[in-house]
């Protein structure tokens, strides 16, 4: 049996070696594996210190394009822009400390852009925008819906406005979950409002009549409500959509 020439000393240098540079032996490792013209994706450590996948505005992951690779075989990219062509400022797989998508402290570990993959897999063509365009599209399309049918509610007068285009039956709604059927119309005087209405529901409005909706919410509770209920508070004439429609 051969003698164990590591003494103890050499045993500790041997594990500091490897808890300083292992870890970027393995990143240069795992940056060697892509080739010229590859399409990634990046994941990137939370606070937590978990990795996530980078995104962007519209929910869709972003995407980077490996424009050269050295004689050392390190990728260098470019992010793709939504036209789907590389853009801005080059990269390396491997990391530096002049990396704008991420703190130095940050772990990162960039990975084959699954679509392009999948599109080489199935010889099936690759559009690297396709998701970003798609993503676009729906939050417009939500943007657009949810500011057309929105309510504004900084000024009672605005409110009152609405109320009088509102009919019997109508749905009017404060979320994409949460709204109020209305069951009947009315004017009445503030003060006959307020003497059988609960303090959090009394109007503030003054003068000889207020306009009064009776109202049942999504859990079945009937109530009379006035135009100053929902002062500075979200209310649509339709459904509004969510953002969560992003997630496709």
């Amino acid at each position: 049996m051969a003698k164990n020439l590591l003494t103890y000393d050499d045993k500790a240098f041997i594990d500091e070696f490897d808890r300083q540079y292992n870890s970027i032996i393995e990143t240069l490792d795992r940056a060697k594996q892509f080739k010229l013209d590859d399409y990634l994706i990046l994941y990137i450590s939370n606070p937590g210190g978990a990795l996530e996948l980078q995104k962007n505005s519209y929910g869709a992951p972003i995407k980077y394009k490996v424009v050269h690779v050295n004689p050392s075989g390190i990728p260098f990219i470019k992010r793709v822009n939504k036209k789907g062509g590389p853009v801005g400022p080059i990269f390396s797989c491997a990391g530096s400390k002049d990396d704008t998508y991420r703190t130095i402290e940050q772990k990162f570990e960039f990975a084959l852009d699954p679509d392009y993959a999948d599109s080489i897999l199935l010889q099936d063509q690759y559009d690297p925008a396709h998701l970003h365009r798609s993503k676009k599209d729906i939050w417009k399309a939500v943007t657009d819906h949810n500011k057309s049918c929105k309510v504004s509610t900084m000024f009672t007068s605005d409110i009152v406005s609405f109320f009088t285009t509102v009919n019997i039956g109508d749905m009017i709604w404060t979320s994409n979950i949460s709204h109020y059927l209305v069951q009947d119309k009315r004017t009445m005087s503030p003060k006959d409002f307020n003497a059988g209405a609960k303090w959090r529901d009394q109007t503030r409005m003054k003068g000889p009549f207020v306009l009064v909706l009776t109202v049942r919410d999504k859990k079945g509770k009937v109530k009379d409500i006035c135009p100053d209920f929902f002062h500075g508070k979200a209310l649509y004439k339709e459904r509004p959509r969510t953002y969560k429609e992003l997630n496709i």
